[in-house]
């Protein structure tokens, strides 16, 4: 299995990876082979770390900062709870 890293990080820092059995060469145009004794400390940081690159092959990375999530969104009975629990409270109603 060969892993592979995506050489510019994306605008929000991190570089995509991908693994593909079978394969021995990086198979993508601006993506570069991880070696195998820096595959689980790619991993570890999913992508989010600075790489070092010497003569076109990656030689280092140093894992940085991940972005927080992101609240996720209501869902549609949350909604629909808030709304009710809203008309109830303007209405006078305790539940």
């Amino acid at each position: 299995m060969l892993t592979i890293i995506e050489i510019e990080a994306r605008p929000d820092g991190g570089h995509g990876l991908q693994s593909q059995s079978g394969r021995k060469e990086c198979w993508l145009e601006g993506w570069i082979a991880v070696p195998k004794e820096l595959e689980a400390q790619v991993w570890a940081t999913g992508g989010w770390c600075d790489l070092t690159v010497e003569n076109g092959v990656l030689t280092g990375i140093t894992p940085t900062e991940r972005p927080a999530e992101p609240e996720p969104e209501p869902t549609e009975e949350e909604k629909l709870r808030a709304d009710v629990d809203f008309l109830a409270a303007m209405s006078g109603v305790t539940l």
